[in-house]
């Protein structure tokens, strides 16, 4: 009996505990997207830390990333950024709701962090996100209304899927071509490495 009375009490502080850690998660989440104005990374690095560490922090930083107000957005992307360079398995699993993001996006803050983070880390495994990527990728390289950021990483992805479907080198380089006619240095230099590289493989 008196094993039975301590267990009922520890889980009882367990559940106490976690919800105080909600609690004070929330807080300072709604402080870091709402009310700080400096971007230094000491202000954020308690949530990028959290996020690192409980699944249910990073799944209400990608929550507010995803569906918040469009401050909430462009911070919560930015801490999305550190976390992912630090742990990117642990965006493995949120497949799913990364490439679903694709659809939804109202900041350019959302298209910087998938394209970046599929231009460096595993790219979908799931076939029909893997296409919808692709689509999404090859759209976002032609298209001048995006910024330079997004459009580079878009490159960086489709240069990555060539491997596995050299197929697609064509259709890139024209792409690029077209891209980089009024695009920026930045833009121009990725794409020329690129087709430099295309063209090294003998896949143009």
């Amino acid at each position: 009996m008196r094993f039975l009375f301590d267990y009922a009490n520890l889980v009882r502080i367990l559940i106490f505990s976690s919800l105080l850690l909600l609690i004070f998660l929330h807080v300072d989440l709604e402080y870091a997207l709402n009310e700080i104005d400096s971007a230094k990374d000491w202000h954020y690095a308690p949530l990028v830390a959290a996020g690192i560490e409980r699944p249910e922090a990073l799944d209400a930083i990608i929550e507010r990333a995803f569906n918040g107000t469009k401050k909430e957005r462009m911070r919560g992307c930015w801490i999305l950024h550190h976390i992912s360079d630090s742990r990117p398995e642990l965006f493995y699993k949120k497949e799913r709701e990364m490439i679903a993001q694709l659809d939804q996006m109202k900041t350019d803050a959302e298209a910087r962090f998938i394209l970046r983070y599929y231009s460096k880390y595993q790219l979908p495994r799931h076939d029909e996100r893997e296409g919808l990527l692709l689509d999404f990728s090859f759209n976002t390289i032609v298209a001048p209304s995006q910024a330079a950021a997004p459009r580079v990483y878009a490159m960086s992805i489709v240069h990555r899927m060539v491997k596995k479907y050299p197929e697609l080198a064509s259709e890139l380089a024209q792409s690029i071509e077209i891209a980089c006619e009024y695009g920026t240095p930045g833009m121009k230099n990725r794409g020329g490495k690129i087709l430099k590289d295309l063209m090294k493989k003998g896949l143009l």
